[in-house]
Parts: structure tokens; sequence; C-alpha cells
């Protein structure tokens, strides 16, 4: 009868740590790996809507994972405007007429005043699959470069390029988020209790012994 006594103390004593210990690392492990694969999932989509590599979008997505004391892992996405010039190489274009470049320079008048150049507004830049007419690249006082453009704005005539990303990128983390929640996370969840539930029983075993 002590043989069968010590043999139910032990089971006890393990579905005691299952449910302090292995419950709650089994679900930090299924909130982070259905997390990652939302993640995953929505920069792919997200890059290929706003038409950029997904290394572009990458950066912007940072996972803080759950662990046992903490259950909830946390996406943090940058949903800022995305400046044109990070988004690849960027190509000149000047339109041609007649094998002419339709680009004038620019010309000091009698008082020595810039003039208003009669060929201005031809050239694009290409960057990736967007366009941006009218643009230009310079370096701005903070000493990085950008991708300027000329715009109709009597107060702002110069403005920097950029690529709206707020609404793809949202559109894309809640539908996978609230997806893979539904599809993926009682999956993730069983099995990731049987992986506890292996460990808890091997650890009883070897004490027994």
């Amino acid at each position: 009868m002590s043989a069968i006594d010590d043999q139910l103390a032990l089971a006890v004593k393990n579905l005691a740590g299952l449910q302090k210990s292995a419950v709650p690392r089994a679900s930090a492990m299924a909130i982070n790996r259905v997390a990652t694969r939302a993640v995953v999932y929505s920069i792919k989509d997200a890059a290929k809507a706003i038409k950029v590599t997904q290394k572009v979008i990458k950066p912007r997505a940072t996972v803080r994972r759950a662990s046992a004391k903490r259950p909830v892992a946390y996406v943090r996405v940058r949903r800022n405007d995305l400046p044109a010039i990070s988004i690849g190489t960027a190509r000149t274009q000047v339109k041609r007429k007649k094998g002419r470049m339709q680009v004038s320079s620019a010309v000091r008048g009698e008082r020595g005043r810039f003039a208003k150049r009669t060929l201005s507004g031809n050239t694009a830049i290409v960057v990736g699959r967007h366009k941006f007419e009218n643009a230009f690249i310079q370096q701005l006082k903070n000493g990085r470069w950008h991708i300027m453009q000329r715009t109709s704005n009597r107060r702002y005539p110069i403005q920097v390029c950029k690529v709206p990303v707020s609404a793809e990128i949202t559109s894309a983390f809640e539908r996978h988020s609230a997806r893979l929640m539904k599809s993926d996370m009682p999956k993730e969840l069983a099995s990731a209790m049987q992986q506890q539930v292996r460990l808890v029983v091997r650890r009883g075993a070897v004490r027994g012994n």
C-alpha cells in the first residue's frame, strides 16, 4: 500500500504543478506562436497592397512576447507614412521631345533673382513600383537624403515624398489577428499543453526513480 500511496501523492503533486506552471507556460507558448504568425502574414499582405518589398515593412512590426507571468503578447506597428527614399533605389526619369531633354536649368534674371523655369516639372523619380512626378533628390539640413516633390501649395511649395501605409497595415493586422485566434489558437494551445504535460510527467518519473 505504501507504493500505491507514493504514486498517488506523486500524481497529485504533478497535477498541482501542472496547474501552477504548465498551464501558464502553454498559454504563453501558444500566444507567441499565433502572434508571430499574424505578423508574418500581415507583413506579406500589407507589402503586396502597398507595392513594396516585405523587408521594407518588416522593421515596422515588433512583438513583445508573452510569458508565464504575463500571458499577453503585444504587437507594436508603426503606421506613419513611409518615406519614398526608404523603398528602394531611386531612379530619375527625364522626359524628352525629339531627342531633346525637356528640363531647363535655373537661370538668374537681371537683378540676380532666379527666373521661373520654362520647362520645369518634367522630371520624375521612380522608386520600386512608385513614381513621383516633379520630384528630385535632396539632402536636408539634418543630413538625411529624401525625395522631394514640388507642389502647388504656396506655403509649402516643396514636400517630402511619402507613401501612405496606415490603412493597409491596420487592415492586414486586424484581419489576420482575428482569423488566427479562431483557427490556430485552439490547436496551438492543445499542442503546447501536451508538451508541458509530457515535461511534467517526465520530471515526476525522474524524481520518483
